[in-house]
């Protein structure tokens, strides 16, 4: 193996989560299994039209999003925006955030930890399904 092979990834190695109730999934991209990377973790996170997420907190890691796709609501803290396709979204550490897709298209984040959050991967503490890779 190269020395940087690991960092250069292919899409048929991501597996991807599907939440119990079938509103959400996530593909894990950058994270310390992959690709040994030990200062952030990344991926994708989509928000099925008409679903909402659960209200999330991360009080170790700052959390940054770039909406890839679709269009609908953030809340953070106290305060609601609008989000959509093109737009970025900083979510400091220790912030309560929740996402609400009102729109016709799955509303898509791509999404960066940094530091990586402590603690068991939300797919696999509350039982998301395997559904690739």
């Amino acid at each position: 193996m190269s020395k940087y092979e690991r960092c250069v990834q292919q899409p048929e190695q991501f597996a991807t989560w599907e939440a119990r109730d079938g509103s959400r999934c996530m593909t894990p991209l950058v994270t310390p299994e992959a690709c040994a990377s030990k200062k952030m973790v990344t991926g994708l996170w989509c928000l099925h039209p008409g679903q909402e997420s659960d209200m999330d907190v991360h009080p170790d890691a700052d959390e940054v999003y770039y909406v890839v796709a679709g269009a609908g609501r953030l809340v953070l803290g106290d305060e609601e925006y609008r989000v959509r396709k093109g737009m970025s979204v900083f979510i400091p550490a220790n912030v309560n955030h929740q996402s609400f897709n009102d729109g016709d298209e799955d509303l898509v984040y791509y999404f960066i930890f940094a530091p990586p959050p402590g603690g068991t991967p939300k797919q696999e503490a509350q039982g998301w399904v395997k559904i690739r890779g």
